[in-house]
């Protein structure tokens, strides 16, 4: 990137950059990972206020501190009126009140939250900010102190006596002196001199900082604003004299506060990169893993499923040669008649006619029905339960899957069978389909080799007869009858082996493809839910790509703020 010149050119970038951070909508799991874009956003509006304000705009100085530590009434001590409500009930303060010194007036309008103009000599560069408490129990006013907390600064952080040992604002604490913001500490409602001296030691234990400024407790309700000639809010006043400085000084600080946003934008923005990246990372390998966990199952239930289907695809298709052999036989009604009592013991028996009819198609070693549905399905639950095993450890990618998620990525046992019958069926219908093409095909392409085999088995019955004086008996006629037939498919078989062996690998590939689709639809929730899962991705790289644009023109920018500070350039507003 190069120089951006001009400051409107410079925050067209920045807001640019802070747009496409903005539309990245992440899920759960990653509450982390959106509080740093958060962040990075905030830091790049916070610039492009800068930008805009000038080096002369005052100093943003925030009244922090927890519920009911009396922020509100210190502020309007202060001010000498009831600028922002204060009261008993928890939370009252609701959303930031500004106060705004009227030769800053024309900056109202860019700031978010209620702003009241204020007079007189005193504080003419600095913007207080009274702010709801960090731990409210309001969601909304947390929302607002974090907002606040990040435009500001510098603090007057503000605890009292109740409070002041409580967790939360030891972290706050923590994080305005690791970001190096001026603050000035008050210990507020202090009836005896024991709460000051643990919080004095507290303070210089942890920060090297001992020198708080403490308020006594005033028997006042809370419309009832501070004496005006308490010492304390003396020394309030003079802190925050101290913290406004010179112009000079406010000039630096406001250099010092746009490279710190700068820096906080850019470490923001690879905080949440990284784990963004990692999330993908670990995503992308699920997704392989997956692929593959399901090929594997599906080539293990085809490998199971290949024993039983080639008697079955045999049997079909010479089942249907036979019927349009049976058709083209011009001896076939004589035949017939004469093997009828052959045909009636064949009923009697109940036996399997060698080379008979379509009752031996399942074949001996066909897989039941029920078995390789109870096969398809167990296969499915172990692999659904391996893949959702797989989620979980994925450590770069928490809270992958929720336990509602899934019971929601399973079939039911109920849906399954719909398709698995559905899917069954069709195939059957297949077969039926394909077997009377390729019998059709078959007889159509050998007829002549049909007929003449029976022309030529009879021509050497006749052959017999006429050479044994006629002694061919009415059984032998008979046995002629049936025997005939079975030569005729032994020369379609003969002639035919190689297009039945084509239509069985045709068969077993479609029961296969069918097979597959079962697991590809199972194997598809899981990649429907990753799918959804890192839809953000687009936005993301969008993002990464402005960003690193930003970190190449970073010095570019902190320059043009610079030269705005020395007089070089002015803002544009």
């Amino acid at each position: 990137m190069t120089g951006p010149g001009t400051t409107n050119a410079a925050r067209g970038l920045l807001e640019g950059w802070r747009g496409l951070i903005s539309p990245i909508e992440l899920p759960p799991g990653l509450e982390a990972a959106a509080r740093r874009l958060e962040e990075a956003a905030a830091a790049l509006g916070s610039l492009c206020r800068r930008l805009a304000e000038g080096p002369e705009a005052p100093l943003r100085l925030a009244f922090f501190g927890p519920t009911g530590a009396g922020k509100s009434k210190l502020f309007n001590s202060l001010l000498g009126r009831n600028v922002s409500p204060a009261g008993f009930r928890r939370p009252f303060t609701l959303r930031p009140v500004y106060s705004l010194h009227e030769a800053h007036a024309a900056l109202a309008g860019g700031i978010d939250g209620e702003v009241v103009v204020r007079g007189g000599e005193g504080w003419r560069d600095v913007l207080l900010i009274d702010t709801p408490d960090f731990d409210s129990v309001e969601r909304a006013n947390r929302a607002a102190a974090e907002r606040v907390f990040r435009e500001a600064e510098a603090f007057l952080f503000v605890t009292d006596a109740q409070k002041y040992a409580d967790q939360s604002t030891w972290e706050y604490l923590e994080r305005i002196f690791r970001e190096g913001t001026p603050v000035l500490i008050v210990l507020n409602k202090v009836a005896g001199d024991g709460a000051p001296r643990d919080f004095r030691a507290r303070l210089e234990a942890r920060f090297g900082h001992a020198a708080p400024v403490v308020v006594r407790e005033h028997a006042v309700d809370d419309a009832t604003l501070l004496p005006a000639s308490d010492r304390a809010l003396s020394e309030i006043r003079d802190g925050i004299a101290r913290l406004e400085g010179g112009p000079g000084e406010r000039r630096e600080a406001l250099v010092r506060a746009f490279r710190g946003d700068l820096g906080r934008s850019l470490g923001a923005w690879e905080a949440a990169a990284a784990a963004l990246g990692a999330y993908l990372a670990a995503a992308a390998s699920l997704r392989e893993r997956l692929a593959a966990r399901y090929d594997k199952g599906a080539a293990d239930l085809e490998a199971w499923l290949d024993a039983g289907l080639d008697p079955e695809l045999k049997a079909e298709v010479y089942a249907r040669v036979l019927e349009r052999i049976q058709r083209i036989d011009i001896l076939r009604y004589p035949r017939r008649l004469l093997a009828l009592p052959f045909e009636g013991v064949k009923l009697l028996l109940g036996r399997w006619w060698p080379f008979g009819g379509r009752g031996g198609r399942a074949g001996r070693g066909a897989a039941a029905p029920d078995e390789a549905f109870e096969r398809l399905e167990g296969r499915l639950l172990a692999l659904a339960e391996e893949t959702r095993e797989d989620f979980r450890r994925a450590e770069a990618a928490p809270g992958l899957l929720s336990r509602g998620e899934e019971q929601g990525l399973r079939i039911p046992h109920e849906e399954l069978r719909e398709v698995y019958e559905a899917s069954e069926r069709e195939h059957r219908e297949w077969l039926r389909r394909e077997s009377e093409t390729t019998a059709s095909r078959l007889t159509g392409e050998n007829k002549l080799k049909f007929i003449l085999s029976q022309v030529i088995y009879n021509a050497v019955v006749v052959g017999v007869q006429v050479h044994t004086a006629g002694h061919f008996t009415l059984v032998e006629l008979a046995a002629d009858g049936v025997l005939s037939p079975i030569v005729a498919k032994a020369v379609g078989m003969a002639v035919s082996s190689e297009r039945v062996g084509e239509f069985e690998r045709a068969a077993r590939a479609e029961r296969h493809r069918r097979l597959r689709a079962v697991l590809t639809e199972a194997r598809g929730r899981f990649e429907r839910h990753l799918e959804r899962r890192t839809a953000w991705r687009g936005a993301f790289e969008a993002a990464a790509r402005g960003m690193e644009e930003l970190g190449a023109g970073r010095e570019a920018i902190a320059r043009l703020f610079e030269g705005m500070a020395r007089g070089a350039v002015h803002a544009v507003r």
